[in-house]
């Protein structure tokens, strides 16, 4: 069995080059014929706005999502800060799996946990706020029941503050709180975690744990595994991976679990 991770595509209808590049990655892992999983954690669009919101640029997607499937490879959803609002009819189209932010992953030696991230951001307090509301089932229901097109120009007015906010802010402000996950780890009894959300893709180890953060799709194209006990996660430019496709990644972190 090998497991892959994905995080922070953000795709949209401005970056057609990373809907291509997911669709033939997509095609490729069909190709494989190989037992794994393909669990994407967060931010799989740049934004979303509701299961009722049909465009032409997405069917190509929902399409590679259901033929990986539909081929025998287990998808697994995790919401990240960008498509939160994605619901079980997403879900259900793509014959996905919705699972939860800080789930456990069970593996034949050990146990992994997986998130999004953001969670952990605590020192942007005004990020948390921000969190804490759209995360709310009342604010989510009266978004959804807004008309489509006041929906669309709230996810613009949002991307923009977003972007406004993190230009203000110091990195080591919008980066993890290194406590929050060692107190998270320990509550789940596991030693590894695996995240994306902060764009910087690395691997973080000591004596107590594994801190595997997910790389975003910008100017590469990363793609994280898990097989055996060694985790590993590869990178291409776009142009070499619309090129060359899988063959193209190279392998960038590679780590045994703990």
């Amino acid at each position: 069995m090998i497991r892959y991770f994905i995080s922070d595509l953000h795709l949209s209808d401005k970056r057609p080059d990373l809907i291509r590049a997911f669709v033939q990655m997509s095609k490729e892992l069909i190709a494989r014929e190989e037992k794994a999983t393909l669990y994407i954690l967060g931010d799989f669009y740049e934004a979303w706005i509701g299961d009722d919101y049909q465009a032409n640029w997405n069917t190509e997607i929902e399409n590679a999502l259901t033929e990986l499937s539909e081929s025998g490879i287990a998808l697994y959803f995790l919401h990240g800060n960008r498509d939160f609002l994605i619901g079980s009819d997403w879900i259900s189209r793509v014959g996905a799996t919705l699972i939860q932010e800080q789930t456990k992953l069970l593996l034949e030696d050990n146990a992994v946990l997986l998130t999004h991230g953001d969670e952990y951001c605590l020192e942007d307090t005004e990020y948390q706020a921000f969190r804490k509301t759209v995360r709310s089932s009342a604010w989510q229901e009266h978004i959804l029941a807004l008309p489509l097109e006041q929906r669309v120009a709230l996810a613009a007015q949002l991307r923009n503050d977003s972007k406004s906010m993190a230009s203000d802010k110091s990195i080591s402000i919008m980066d993890i709180t290194p406590s929050a996950v060692e107190e998270s780890l320990a509550q789940h009894h596991c030693k590894t975690l695996i995240h994306g959300h902060t764009h910087r893709p690395n691997v973080h180890k000591n004596d107590q744990h594994l801190r595997c953060v997910l790389g975003d799709w910008d100017d590469s194209i990363w793609l994280a595994s898990i097989e055996g006990n060694t985790y590993t996660q590869s990178k291409a430019s776009v142009d070499n991976f619309l090129q060359n496709g899988l063959a193209g990644l190279e392998a960038i972190h590679k780590e045994t679990l703990y």
